[in-house]
């Protein structure tokens, strides 16, 4: 095992991978998307995951492991394209036939900007250079133009990638490649709960958000998915 320390979204977070995943899986992906790049176009691929499943540190992985084989890469969170937090305040989710604040469902697909997200996926595959939001969870909002991609390979992490609903199953046609990491859902609250303490949370809180929101939205994404090209188990990250 190897260890990394990757700053995801304003918070430093440290991860293990196993050596036989980083040195084949990764780096085996990495090299057939830059031989899959069409010169003069961008290569877009997308990871979904459940809330939790470590995909944003994964995604980190990946472009690490891409600078040190010399392959252009960068990875993008679909974070950045929630909605802020001045409008989140101020709306509500329709929930089992009642509304409800959509402060308290923070998280969920109805919380981020689709069209927004839609159309700076779409500017990705032709614009060689371009500014992508970026999500701070210390501020807790968006902070727009951010960061700026160059790079001929792209990854988008996000939960609702992949989401089979309407309007986002109409985000997989813009991807050349999928991948989906797959949840130990023994495992997620935990990790849920964790995540929102180191975000500010007391862990009452964290417990009571992660229990609700963040649960029901990992059940979601697992049971309306659309296919992934590739399919990534803890068990093979976690191998020696």
């Amino acid at each position: 095992m190897s260890s990394y320390v990757f700053d995801i979204n304003g918070l430093r977070v440290q991860a293990a991978y196993g050596d036989r995943f980083v040195r084949g899986r990764v780096r085996q992906l990495l090299r057939r998307w830059q031989e899959k790049q069409r010169e003069g176009e961008r290569l877009i691929i997308f990871l979904a995951a459940p809330p939790a499943t470590g995909k944003s540190t994964l995604a980190a992985l990946f472009e690490h492991e891409a600078k040190m084989i010399g392959i252009p890469f960068q990875a993008l969170g679909m974070d950045g394209f929630h909605h802020r937090q001045s409008y989140i305040e101020t709306h509500t989710v329709m929930r089992e036939g009642r509304h409800v604040p959509m402060k308290q469902v923070k998280g969920c697909p109805e919380s981020f900007d689709f069209a927004r997200l839609h159309a700076f996926v779409r500017r990705l595959r032709h614009e060689e250079t371009m500014m992508w939001p970026w999500y701070d969870r210390q501020l807790h909002d968006v902070r727009d133009d951010w960061i700026k991609v160059t790079a001929p390979l792209v990854m988008i992490e996000g939960n609702y990638l992949l989401l089979d609903e309407a309007p986002w199953r109409s985000l997989r046609p813009l991807c050349d490649a999928s991948l989906f990491l797959e949840a130990d859902m023994s495992q997620l609250q935990e990790r849920l709960v964790e995540r929102k303490i180191r975000g500010g949370m007391m862990p009452h809180e964290a417990l009571a958000f992660a229990s609700g929101s963040d649960m029901q939205n990992a059940r979601r994404v697992l049971a309306h998915r659309l296919p992934a090209d590739e399919t990534i188990a803890q068990a093979e990250i976690e191998a020696r």
